[in-house]
């Protein structure tokens, strides 16, 4: 029963439960209603009798299911997978979801959990214990391959009774057959006669392998049946030693083997009493001509006790039920399924080498010719043509693949629908085709011609490539991990269908790739592979996938393919690369760049960017978004605004999607505020999948911004404004839209269903990120931290204030006098801790304390991490402190190993490492000139020590943390480890040019002025106007100029001197002090005695980089510590260094820098001498920035 009811609902009542509907209008319920009660009636009238009961479930139970929030009870029944909110819905038939099971694939996962691939998405399950999830997996592959069945050659074949049970078990309908054996059996029996080998059995499948069951085999198994076949093989059986179908592996295995490959059950053979010559007899008639009367006579020889002779003659159709061979269209040709196609072609010559299409015109346009597809690809000089002018087997295609149009729509000397086929022996030929049909129409056949029958279901429109690949992967839940499987590829739009396939190799499983959703794409050359085979690596989220071709010509069309379909570059929210949550890369890395840099940012999204930087930035995104990586050094948080607003607004249809537009409009119009919002859930829900989740990705990210408006000044209806015209597309037209987006960030919890752990989340994360900044702007100075010395003990901490620009070398100089230390022989260096203690990070001098702190909040445990000052001895890390660089590289052996596994594997191996222009380069031998791998040292972290699970061979060993892997060398002693860790720090950190810097205190922010900027029109022209901002980690623009268009900018002439940084030694300092207190006499004497500093603060145009604090100020002669020996070997050994650089710029005056009786070295000095800590840094400002004379 139907009855309508307020707000535009309706009510269906059934004997178990009232379902209530909504609608959007007041028509459109009742029209439910009457065509709802229209049915009702009719079935009363009629007397329709009730629907079927559905079939029983092949196996029930309750399941865990990623992005549900309760646990899901799942029915798998034929064909389908049922999900029910619990048993009690189920028994009443109300479902959540219903999964065909077609193209579907089974992949188990960690522990519990198993993944089920359909072509639209993977359901991910965990199982209630692993052996549940075995079953769970087992009984869906089961189900998957149901749906593959072909039942009509089986319902032949069990057309004789005998032919019902195995013939060696004796189960029930048995589904397999050995084909050369003539006996018809299950499943368990056919994997133990695949072990015998083909040569003694050949097992076929009946409802799969339905193309190779011809008309003679079919009739052989009907007028043979297992027990005639049985006669013979196991005619001397003893009564009670035959196998049962509960038979476990062991037993059916020796059974089998007992009873086909020795012939202990059988009668002696008149012909060959050689057991070994009747199986390859038998083989011989399979695969030969007359195969029912060769392979009748073979098994059918005696005649049995009580019975007539059974012979061939009774073939001539006395005998009902027998059909003798006849070449005439019989009652079995329907069982043969050959791929044959006809029509003409345009066929290019066969080549060696890859290129385009043949052309359409001129003397090297290829003939056209009719072309046949029957057992084999027959070329045809016409259709009369007797004998064909070449031809191709199935064995010899490698690899089929649709060639791209041309580029040039309007280009006729190409064919424009055109395929290739990848031959053996490196070979490839091109056909030509009328039209877009006939393409797919070849392309389909030929694809079924050669390829396995898992495959053809899979052939459609927008197929790229086909053919045999070679699989790997590392993973421990992989069938088989590290073992290259046979299997069959097909590339058809953005996703990577795998098959098993007959080869000489294991079969792979099947499997699907998403090719938009990978996190990498590479390719491992020739040279790093052990067989010296190149392969493309494939990376997603949790696993890592290796393919091989045949051969060079293949891979390189694969690998081609492949990058294409995993690439970008239309302007489809569906035809982006994706990240793990099915939102476009380009979305969720502008997102993250500007939450975590932009959020303080006053006028963030209001003010735009350099038009001609953004449109590069989002060519790159659309080319590649994988490769495009948002740094803030290099770009701007208003170009990265841009880029994202105009993504969103050159989309071919909008995120909201176009066709839903009035929807919204009529939503906005509802007067009651929770009514709007339920009515934008509703109309998100309409979104496709892609669609809604960046929808809800944006406007989060605008609900964090909103949250920062007092720091920022974007409010929400700020924010709206902006994005209405970018998200919805109406040019800012429209004042529905505004509405829309508005009470959309404003709603955004309740209307996108966010919990409070979530909100919670928010909130921390928001908290983190502002907070931080203003403790990094704030004029007290900054974070506070804890350090400790020595040991990581309570009573050795000491806290105190790090600001964003002290380094190392400073913070370790304020702990040690904070402290008192007393100086000695070792240095003092700042070790950055991981893990508890195992792995140890010794900081160079030049780098930013706080910078690395911040970088532990990525950290799984942010906790593990934390400072330590540590005493080493002056010949460990004596070299940091210098300015003298490596005359010749660093090289050595060691003892490797890397995570994720790729060249070195999973243990350690002794390789030789050389060290050269920041690069570690991985060498076969020592005087190797090509190396085997490099690694790029910008970016990567060194630690002293190795994980103790890794088990390394030594106690003395680093740990080099790369952007996408970790390795771990071990080294032989101490002294190699040092050495090691100290040339990589130098690398990294040593410039290749002098120095030359303006000195800046960090007093300097705090004297800055931040105010408020009002907001301009929105959509008025704000391109000649400035922002300042008080994100100093960020290069801001001081005009719309692009990069290119600054380069052309004379440069600016400097108004101020500046000078290069040296050394806290004393004497050194002292006359590089007196040079500059006479020049610069504004310069406001300390007022602590212990140290001094100058500070030059007058900015110049077109200042973009952030320059670093000066060192602290020298030590001063009064302190009862200014001489020492250790001073003094330091000293001596850079004396002459300095001297040397004093000569070759002494004569080099220059209007903007004072001139000095010796120029400072440009080289870094350390602002450390060892054992005598300093105070920190005091500053003070220049009343005036008039040039210095």
């Amino acid at each position: 029963m139907t009855r309508s009811s307020k707000d535009n609902k309706f009510q269906v009542i059934t004997g178990q439960r009232v379902f209530v509907f909504r609608t959007e209008s007041e028509a459109q319920r009742d029209t439910w209603c009457s065509t709802l009660q229209s049915c009702l009636k009719e079935q009363r009238l009629l007397g329709h009798p009730r629907p079927p009961q559905p079939p029983r479930p092949l196996r029930t139970g309750m399941l865990e299911l990623r992005g549900h929030k309760a646990k899901v009870f799942a029915a798998l029944s034929p064909g389908q997978l049922a999900l029910y909110k619990s048993e009690q819905a189920f028994s009443l038939g109300i479902g959540i979801c219903f999964i065909e099971l077609q193209g579907c694939s089974v992949r188990e996962t960690k522990s519990r959990s198993f993944d089920l691939l359909t072509p639209h998405r993977c359901f991910s399950f965990t199982a209630e214990s692993g052996g549940a999830r075995q079953s769970w997996a087992a009984a869906l592959q089961e189900a998957v391959t149901e749906t593959l069945s072909d039942y009509e050659v089986a319902e032949k074949i069990w057309s004789n009774r005998a032919n019902r049970h195995c013939a060696d078990c004796g189960s029930s309908r048995p589904d397999w057959a050995a084909v050369n054996l003539g006996v018809v059996i299950c499943k368990q029996c056919a994997g133990q006669h695949r072990a015998l080998g083909s040569g003694i059995s050949k097992v076929q499948s009946l409802k799969l392998d339905t193309s190779v069951w011809s008309n003679e085999i079919v009739q052989l198994f009907i007028v043979l049946g297992n027990d005639r076949a049985n006669r013979f093989w196991a005619g001397t059986l003893p009564p009670g030693e035959g196998l049962h179908p509960d038979a476990t592996p062991g037993l059916r295995g020796e059974f089998i083997s007992r009873k086909y490959r020795l012939g202990l059950f059988r009668k002696p053979h008149p012909q060959y009493p050689d057991h070994s010559q009747l199986l390859q007899a038998l083989c011989a008639a399979v695969a030969g001509p007359n195969l029912l009367k060769n392979m009748t006579q073979l098994l059918c020889v005696e005649a049995f006790e009580g019975e007539e002779p059974w012979s061939p003659p009774a073939l001539d159709g006395s005998c009902p039920g027998v059909v003798p061979p006849d070449p005439s269209p019989g009652v079995y040709n329907e069982v043969v399924v050959p791929a044959t196609y006809s029509g003409f072609l345009y066929c290019g010559p066969v080549t060696n080498k890859a290129g385009p299409s043949p052309p359409r015109r001129g003397r090297d346009a290829p003939p056209r010719l009719w072309c046949v597809l029957g057992a084999a690809l027959e070329m045809f000089a016409s259709e009369n043509s007797p004998e064909p002018l070449s031809l191709i087997q199935p064995q010899d295609i490698v690899c089929l693949g649709v060639s791209p149009p041309p580029t040039d729509p309007g280009d006729l000397d190409r064919f424009p629908f055109s395929f290739e086929l990848i031959l053996t022996g490196g070979r490839i030929q091109h056909f030509g085709t009328d039209g877009a049909d006939s393409l797919e129409a070849w392309t389909s056949a030929v694809g079924k011609w050669f390829s396995p029958l898992s495959c053809h279901q899979l052939l459609g429109p927008g197929l790229l490539r086909m053919g045999r690949l070679w699989l790997r992967s590392p993973s421990h839940t992989a069938p088989a991990p590290g073992v290259w499987l046979s299997g069959f590829g097909l590339l058809r739009g953005d996703h990577l269908f795998l098959c098993s396939a007959p080869g000489p190799g294991l079969p792979a499983p099947e499997d699907m790739v998403h090719l938009r959703r990978l996190q990498e794409i590479s390719v491992v050359s020739a040279a790093d592979t052990p067989d010296k085979k190149e392969y493309l690596v494939l990376v997603e989220t949790g696993r890592t996938l290796y393919l091989q071709g045949e051969g060079r010509l293949d891979f390189t069309a694969w690998n081609t393919a492949i990058g294409g379909a995993a690439g970008g570059g239309g302007t489809g929210l569906q035809e982006q690369q994706m990240s793990r949550g099915d939102i476009p890369i380009i979305v969720d890395a502008c997102i993250s760049f500007v939450t975590q840099h932009g959020l303080r940012l006053e006028g963030v999204y209001r003010k735009g960017g350099a038009r001609a930087r953004s449109l590069k930035l989002l060519a790159e995104f659309r080319r590649d978004a994988r490769s495009v990586k948002l740094r803030p050094g290099e770009h701007f948080v208003e170009d990265v605004t841009d880029t994202l607003k105009r993504f969103f607004r050159e989309l071919d249809d909008p995120v909201t999607s176009a066709r839903l537009l009035p929807r919204w409009r009529e939503a906005a119009e509802l007067p009651q505020k929770n009514q709007r919002l339920q009515k934008y859930k509703d109309v998100i829900g309409c979104l496709p999948r892609v669609n809604r989740r960046t929808l809800a990705t944006l406007i989060g990210h605008l609900y964090r911004v909103q949250k920062c408006a007092a720091l920022n000044q974007m409010c929400t209806r700020n924010l709206a404004l902006l994005f209405a015209p970018s998200v919805f597309q109406t040019d800012g037209r429209g004042e529905h839209e505004v509405r829309v987006l508005q009470e959309l960030i404003d709603g955004y919890i309740s209307v996108f269903d966010i919990d409070s752990d979530q909100v919670a989340q928010i909130d921390l994360e928001v908290s983190l990120i502002t907070t931080w900044k203003d403790v990094q702007l704030s004029q007290a100075g900054d974070l506070i931290m804890e350090v400790y010395i020595e040991q990581q003990l309570p009573d050795n901490c000491v806290t105190l204030k790090v600001s964003p620009t002290l380094t190392a070398e400073e913070l370790t100089n304020q702990v040690l006098e904070m402290r008192g230390t007393a100086a000695g022989m070792d240095l003092w260096v700042t070790f950055e801790i991981r893990e508890h203690g195992e792995l140890e990070r010794p900081l160079h001098p030049k780098e930013k304390v706080l910078e690395q702190a911040l970088q532990w909040c990525q950290l799984p445990e942010p906790c593990s991490a934390s400072l330590l000052l540590k005493k080493v001895p002056l010949a460990q890390a004596g070299c940091l402190f210098t300015g003298i660089r490596r005359e010749s590289p660093r090289v050595g052996l060691l003892r490797c190993r890397e995570e994720p596994p790729r060249l070195l594997g999973s243990r350690f191996q002794e390789r030789f490492f050389l060290l050269r222009d920041r690069c570690l380069l991985l060498l076969k031998e020592k005087k190797s000139s090509k190396p085997e791998r490099e690694w790029p040292l910008e970016g990567a972290k060194v630690f002293l020590g190795i994980r103790k699970k890794l088990k390394p061979p030594t106690p003395w060993g680093f740990t080099l943390i790369l952007e996408k892997m970790h390795l771990y060398l071990s080294c032989t002693d101490e002294d190699e480890m040092w050495d090691w860790t100290t040339s990589i720090l130098k690398a990294q950190h040593d410039d290749q040019q002098p120095v030359v810097l303006r000195r800046r205190s960090s007093s300097d922010l705090a004297r800055q002025k931040f105010g408020t900027m009002p907001l301009l029109p929105i959509r008025g022209d704000d391109s000649a106007a400035t922002l300042l901002s008080a994100n100093q980690t960020l290069p801001m623009k001081s005009s719309q100029a692009s990069v290119e268009e600054q380069e052309e900018l004379e440069e600016p002439v400097y108004e101020e001197p500046v000078y290069e940084e040296v050394g806290a030694f004393p004497e050194l300092t002292q006359d590089t002090s007196t040079s500059f207190s006479t020049t610069r006499e504004w310069t406001v004497k300390p007022e602590n005695p212990l140290t001094s500093q100058k500070s030059l603060d007058q900015p110049f145009l077109g200042q973009e980089e952030r320059l670093p604090e000066p060192p602290p100020g020298p030590l001063s002669k009064s302190s009862p510590q200014a001489r020492g020996s250790l001073e003094e070997q330091l000293l001596q050994e850079l004396s002459s260094l300095i001297l040397r650089k004093g000569e070759t710029t002494a004569g080099l005056g220059s209007p903007s820098q004072p001139s000095s009786p010796q120029s400072p070295s440009p080289t870094g000095l350390p602002t450390q001498t060892p054992g005598f800590p300093t105070q920190p840094p005091c500053t003070s400002s220049p009343p005036s920035s008039h040039p210095l004379t």
